[in-house]
């Protein structure tokens, strides 16, 4: 039987002693303090988000509020709640429960394997939101680019059908990275310099060098940077500035139509699509960053290990601060919304309140008939 001999002086200890951040400047030492907040950060940001995104798909369903746009928004809101809630495990794990070091039980095959599941969603849903992101500034251009021409728009149908789609393309474009990324086993020796614990990692496209990488890991990579990253930032750039434009266009057009109906009309369209302007905003904010450092890796030689790990957790954070800030800016700009969500927060008020009095009554009518039959027997 052929054993596998395993060279213990090659091996990386299992736990050190020295601090990995001690002395540390420059970029390294911004990654290193940071690292120690990140995990409460994103936490706060998640614990706030998550039950933020239900509620905009609570209201933004609401038989008042059904149209194309809000379709969409929906959409985002579920690819983010996704995102979140596999960060909270992630974060609690990886950054708060568990410090720098890669020790045995932050990697263990458990975690590992939840840590190759985080990311190949992460992928997908960042993926969603930005493309559902597109979708939205090109529908709202065609909206407005309609207005007052008598050009026919987009069915609600229609919409539902891409965002479908959008899904489905989505998770078909990253299955060889799913069928890639596996967890593999990272041996390391215990303290006593004699006993080999096993500890696991992920495999991932080696983005660091291309000259090791295979052609099969360039192209996941090159999915992941041109679908995943530059082409939705483009366009939803290019969209957005058009919808800025065609706003400007359309406001100058409605202005020459006298009477108060259209000049109501048209502050509301107005306050919709600046609402939409700035959530496509918050997108270039979030995605642009990393798309530029995507570029960096692959033009500068050791980039990605020098400079681009240094920045995943800040990266992360961005994502995160997009991910949870739609409600804000739903409350902020939309009054119908501010109005439904408090009627719905009333009406889920007033049901719990009327369950505690039903509760309380039949509690009360029990006692008084104990109470009947505990003087009837003394009788």
């Amino acid at each position: 039987m052929n054993e596998t001999v395993i060279n213990k002086s090659l091996l990386a200890p299992c736990y050190s002693s020295i601090d990995p951040c001690e002395g540390t400047t420059g970029l390294t030492g911004y990654a290193c303090f940071y690292f120690r907040i990140h995990g409460y950060v994103s936490l706060i940001l998640c614990c706030f988000g998550v039950p933020t995104n239900i509620a905009n798909i609570v209201i933004l369903t609401r038989k008042s509020m059904r149209s194309q746009i809000n379709f969409i928004l929906t959409g985002i809101a579920v690819s983010d709640v996704l995102t979140m809630l596999s960060y909270i495990p992630f974060a609690l794990h990886f950054y708060i429960i568990n410090g720098l070091s890669r020790t045995p039980e932050k990697y263990s095959y458990g975690w590992s394997m939840f840590l190759a599941i985080h990311a190949c969603l992460s992928i997908t849903t960042h993926t969603i939101s930005i493309w559902l992101g597109v979708w939205m500034s090109c529908a709202r251009y065609i909206y407005i680019r309609s207005m007052g021409i008598g050009r026919e728009n987009l069915s609600v149908r229609m919409t539902c059908c891409v965002i479908i789609l959008i899904y489905a393309l989505s998770i078909c474009i990253y299955i060889p990275y799913f069928c890639y990324n596996s967890v593999v086993a990272d041996p390391c020796i215990d303290r006593d310099n004699v006993t080999i614990k096993q500890r696991y990692g992920i495999k991932n496209p080696r983005i660091a060098d291309d000259v090791e990488a295979t052609m099969f890991e360039k192209f996941n990579i090159w999915i992941f940077i041109l679908l995943g990253k530059w082409i939705p930032c483009i366009l939803i750039t290019v969209f957005g500035g058009l919808l800025l434009y065609t706003l400007h266009e359309s406001k100058k057009r409605t202005l020459s139509l006298k009477g108060a109906q259209t000049e109501a009309r048209l502050k509301q369209h107005t306050r919709t699509t600046i609402m939409l302007l700035a959530i496509i905003l918050m997108y270039i904010f979030a995605e642009l960053p990393q798309s530029i450092l995507l570029l960096l890796c692959l033009s500068i030689e050791g980039f990605f290990n020098k400079s681009y790990m240094l920045l995943a957790d800040t990266i992360d954070i961005l994502a995160l601060i997009n991910n949870s800030a739609n409600f804000i800016m739903y409350c902020a700009m939309s009054k119908q919304f501010r109005d439904l969500l408090c009627d719905y927060t009333c009406s889920v008020v007033r049901s719990k309140n009327r369950n505690n009095e039903t509760r309380d009554n039949r509690g009360g009518y029990v006692s008084v008939k104990s109470a009947h039959t505990v003087e009837t027997h003394h009788l």
